[in-house]
């Protein structure tokens, strides 16, 4: 009977390390995507800045594009910017949380072998 639950818990903790990965495994992915995007966006923005008001600028909608004025395509490009940086942000509060739970589980995962 005590060998089948310690079985038991030696299984949760070894699944919910293995959980724990593969959800770092995912925040890193989409840390670096929106650090990525940020990067585009950036990049986009000093070129736009660069070019005189009188240039017709487009803004890609699905298939199409839309003429857009410059102002508006700068305030696009900031918000989603903006966005792009407060959703790394979270990701990041999100990551730390989950590497102490895989910590957790770690140090759980020792002290039962130890025992």
């Amino acid at each position: 009977m005590a060998d089948d639950t310690v079985q038991q818990v030696y299984v949760r903790i070894t699944q919910k390390i293995q959980d724990c990965q593969k959800q770092l495994d995912q925040i890193d992915v989409q840390i670096s995507t929106n650090q990525r995007e940020g990067r585009l966006a950036a990049l986009t923005k000093r070129e736009i800045e660069g070019l005189d008001g009188s240039v017709p600028m487009y803004k890609s909608m699905g298939k199409m594009f839309i003429q857009e004025s410059k102002d508006d395509l700068l305030k696009d490009i900031n918000k989603t910017t903006k966005d792009g940086n407060t959703l790394v942000e979270a990701l990041e509060k999100k990551k730390k949380f989950v590497e102490r739970d895989l910590e957790e589980a770690t140090s759980n995962l020792k002290d039962m072998i130890r025992s």
